[in-house]
């Protein structure tokens, strides 16, 4: 079943926190438990349409349906 608008913002909001503190792809896979590309997905969204996780979450879902 494919995740909501509102768990992929929750996925985005708790990934952007951890890359913001330093931690690599991996180690944010680690600790979430979400699969390397879906959080790679996430990084480079977030280098296209900017710092809101709504957003964000939002080309998450378009670019990459889950």
């Amino acid at each position: 079943m494919p995740k909501t608008l509102n768990e992929v913002t929750k996925d985005v909001q708790q990934v952007l926190a951890l890359n913001d503190d330093g931690k690599s792809i991996s180690e944010i896979s680690s600790l979430l438990e979400l699969d390397e590309t879906y959080i790679y997905n996430i990084l480079i969204s977030r280098q296209s349409y900017g710092e809101d996780p709504q957003t964000v979450a939002r080309m998450v879902i378009m670019e990459n349906p889950m």
